[in-house]
């Protein structure tokens, strides 16, 4: 299940773990009298449960999510992972339903389900075909009014909780996040995780968890989300006849504590077991996301770090090589934000007070002088766009919905956002940088290098933290399911209410081309939003090469370096236009990617086109690109799964290329050469074994008039001959240690 936003954020700031998501291409603003980007419908039931609506009937399914407002921040600090319980609690049947009844019911029709524990909400979300939307609020509403609370039910999660957060904390800078958190907020409940504490879950009783749920997951404290192909009326009458009979219950408690504003700098060092490679990081205390200076700390956190021509990766990382990785950003919870810049040094070490030191010179410079018009294009264009490709999916667009009347208390919201991300001005950036990135407010963080740690998690070693033993009093024998007085009311089905299985094929439209010189041409359209990807695809991925690892360092270095532009350029011009564009190498397959606005598709085929054709393969970005890709092997050679899979792959495969990663190893890395790159690119790379399909909002015959100009002069070379090894027959099941 899903771990919540803002610790998935401290493990990339802090860790570096994860990488910034790509941006892409800036929307044409509305014209006056146009449609909302959501044109959604919301009413509230009488027992206080607000539904919100949204129709789509691009695809036969609909997205439902049950948005409760509760989360971490809402546990008592003696038992942090309540809510979290409830994430799988709420999986263990009713007394009509038993334990993974509703998953199985759900996965029968073709659907899925899930649920996420965070701060400030739990989530539980259904994609289902549109005629079994009955399904799965008949299954909502059963475990919010009737749900199985026991000892056994307890006991299993609970050990399923723990487990998760031994995995956590296995993991490299495992604890970093919680005990980050704890540095952060002195006051506020955000200071401990969403995952939950061992000996507070060990020590409470089921009684105090019933409590826990009879007080929170409520209708009065939830919000119901249906996105997709049904009638706003039908899903309105749909909410009332599933969930209208539950009785409204007294208004949960709010938070209401506040943080203490930071008035003096401070410095904490972190010491991680598992600690691949130095990290730093400043942080600041912000603002809450209904805040009106949120979207500008947003977009001041793009121009510090967000991206490969934001200035602390250009100074950090492509000019100086000081760090492997340098990023920045601003997160707001409910009720509070941060914004920070972290940089990760390379796995031998580093000048940590110098990366330091070029961080708060650079959050300094922020504070001094305007950021350039430039500088505001990109950040505006890659927010917007961000803001118009969750409108592509149905999850997506309920995910919004849901945040936007829950977090931010006013479903409106969704549709605002636009309108002032163009607002911001480089005054504005200016003012909020002065406020908030005042040095009184700085707290950096350092995590010591432990490559002690490390080893041990290659060597197989588990860390173990000290678990107390279960001292709270079983519970013999349970009340009834479900909450005293409730009954369901007469005609109310008794049985999960199946519909038939739609009877249909459903396969995307396309349409075809070839080019002379082999290219195949893929198109399928969809007009929902004006928003194109592109993806030339080869069969020939990391099974075809010699050496381990050249197919994907082959695939990353075209945007290095082209005959037209330099690494910086490309960069600069890939973000002011907020155009994603990356190379990628599986075992099987290998390609290039884009995606844009449709009105800027020529500009993006032209430099797809151009790092297909004339990449040069700079021998000093190669060697910038293989320290940042060997810091990432370090760290992920230190966690146990990654451990796991690569021995596990040995032993089925044997000699074949599976046997190994698309990346391959630390060891492939440093005897990889550029020439092996080039040599890799040149002989695989060609139009008459690939196929470029392209999917949104274009046509076929805008999209042949684009690749015949860009790719119409591609010729292909001689084909590539490559011997692979057998893989090995399937052996008796054994066990490795």
């Amino acid at each position: 299940m899903n771990r919540p936003r803002i610790a998935a954020w401290l493990t990339t700031m802090l860790a570096a773990l994860v990488a910034l998501a790509p941006a892409v291409a800036q929307p044409p603003p509305p014209t006056d009298g146009a449609r909302p980007l959501f044109d959604y419908r919301e009413i509230t039931l009488d027992n206080g449960l607000k539904v919100v609506t949204l129709e789509d009937f691009s695809c036969p399914i609909v997205n439902l999510q049950l948005w409760y407002h509760v989360g971490s921040k809402n546990e008592d600090p003696q038992r942090q992972g309540f809510a979290h319980m409830f994430e799988h609690m709420m999986f263990r049947g009713t007394e009509r339903l038993a334990a993974k009844d509703h998953t199985e019911l759900i996965r029968r029709v073709g659907g899925q389900d899930n649920a996420y524990t965070a701060f400030d909400q739990t989530v539980y979300h259904e994609t289902v075909p549109a005629n079994q939307l009955e399904l799965a609020l008949w299954l909502e509403a059963e475990r919010m009014s009737f749900l199985k609370i026991d000892q056994e039910a307890f006991d299993t999660e609970r050990q399923v909780v723990e487990e998760e957060r031994r995995l956590g904390v296995n993991r490299p800078y495992g604890t970093l996040p919680e005990r980050a958190l704890a540095e952060l907020f002195k006051e506020h409940p955000y200071r401990w995780s969403p995952i939950g504490c061992i000996p507070h879950l060990r020590a409470a009783s089921v009684a105090e968890l019933r409590e826990f749920w009879t007080r929170y997951y409520v209708p009065n404290n939830a919000t119901l989300v249906m996105v997709g192909a049904v009638k706003h009326e039908t899903a309105q009458e749909l909410a009332r006849k599933y969930f209208g009979w539950i009785p409204r219950c007294p208004d949960p408690p709010r938070i209401t504590v506040q943080e203490p504003p930071t008035t003096q700098p401070r410095q904490i060092t972190i010491k991680e077991d598992n600690a691949p490679a130095p990290i730093i990081g400043v942080v600041f205390h912000t603002v809450p996301t209904t805040h009106p200076d949120e979207i500008p700390l947003e977009l001041l956190g793009t121009i510090l770090g967000g991206g490969e021509s934001s200035r602390i990766y250009r100074e950090l990382v492509a000019e100086k090589q000081l760090a492997a990785m340098a990023m920045a950003g601003s997160f707001t919870l409910e009720q509070a934000g941060l914004f920070g810049a972290v940089a990760v040094l390379m796995p031998m070490g580093g000048e940590v007070d110098g990366v330091q030191a070029a961080l708060e010179a650079q959050i300094s410079r922020l504070r001094e002088e305007p950021v350039s018009e430039r500088e505001l294009l990109k950040a505006r264009n890659q927010k917007l766009t961000e803001l118009v490709m969750r409108n592509l999916q149905v999850a997506g667009r309920a995910s919004a919905l849901g945040a936007a009347a829950v977090i931010e208390g006013d479903t409106a919201r969704v549709n605002q956002q636009l309108a002032e991300v163009r607002r911001v001005t480089t005054d504005d950036l200016l003012r909020v940088a002065r406020t908030y990135l005042a040095p009184e407010r700085a707290i950096t963080i350092r995590v010591e290098q432990n490559m002690l740690g490390s080893l041990g998690s290659m060597l197989g070693f588990q860390k173990n933290e000290e678990e107390p033993p279960i001292t709270a009093e079983a519970e013999l024998e349970a009340p009834p399911p479900g909450r005293a007085g409730v009954e369901r009311p007469a005609g109310y089905p008794d049985k999960p209410p199946l519909a038939p299985l739609l009877d249909c094929q459903i396969t995307p439209r396309f349409e075809k081309a070839k080019l002379p010189n082999g290219l195949k041409v893929l198109v399928v359209e969809n007009h929902k939003a004006p928003f194109v990807t592109a993806q030339l695809a080869w069969p020939s991925g990391a099974w075809t090469e010699q050496k381990p690892g050249t197919a994907s360092m082959a695939l990353n270095m075209l945007t290095k370096g082209t005959a037209t532009h330099t690494e910086a350029e490309l960069a600069d011009e890939l973000d002011t236009y907020a155009i994603s564009l990356h190379g990628y190498a599986g075992m099987d397959d290998s390609g290039v990617y884009v995606s844009t606005l449709s009105e800027q598709v020529e500009r993006a085929m032209d430099l797809m086109a151009e790092v297909v054709l004339t990449p040069t393969f700079p021998a000093e970005e190669f060697e910038k690109l293989r320290q940042q890709v060997i810091t990432g092997l370090t760290i992920s050679t230190s966690e146990p799964s990654y451990i796991a899979g690569r021995e596990l792959r040995k032993r089925l495969y044997g000699g074949h290329p599976y046997a190994r990663t698309a990346t391959g190893e630390v060891a492939d890395m440093e005897a990889l050469t550029v020439e092996d790159a080039r040599d890799w690119w040149r002989r695989f790379a060609r139009p008459d074994q690939a196929t470029l399909i392209f999917a949104g909002d274009i046509k076929l015959e805008r999209v042949l008039a684009l690749v015949e100009a860009v790719f119409g002069d591609w010729e292909a070379s001689e084909p590539a001959q490559v011997a692979v090894a057998d893989i090995p027959e399937p052996q008796a099941t054994q066990i490795y240690l």
